[in-house]
């Protein structure tokens, strides 16, 4: 609750906060989180639309990756951030 009042709901250490709750309540290998701004509003100059954290744990470790995308609608961005989670679960697991 801390870090959502002191960094705001898109930041890492609000993605690590949800990341690393979930792990702990979940009874999953891995566990994902993601928080972002897709648009079409909502932006700002520190925090764009398309400004996108992923986390990523497990039993030995956490990751968190920050994206920045093209501001090219909503949709877009949805669609760019699975296909990166996809591709960082690949990543996490080796």
């Amino acid at each position: 609750k801390k870090n959502l009042l002191k960094f705001g709901a898109v930041s890492s250490q609000a993605c690590k906060g949800m990341v690393a709750n979930l792990h702990k309540i979940s009874k999953s290998d891995i566990c994902i989180s993601t928080t972002g701004i897709a648009g079409p509003g909502g932006g700002s100059k520190k925090k764009p639309v398309g400004l996108v954290y992923v986390g990523l744990a497990n039993k030995k470790k956490v990751r968190i990756v920050k994206f920045n995308f093209k501001n090219k609608g909503r949709i877009y961005i949805q669609k760019a951030t699975v296909n990166k989670v996809l591709r960082s679960i690949l990543n996490f697991l080796k």
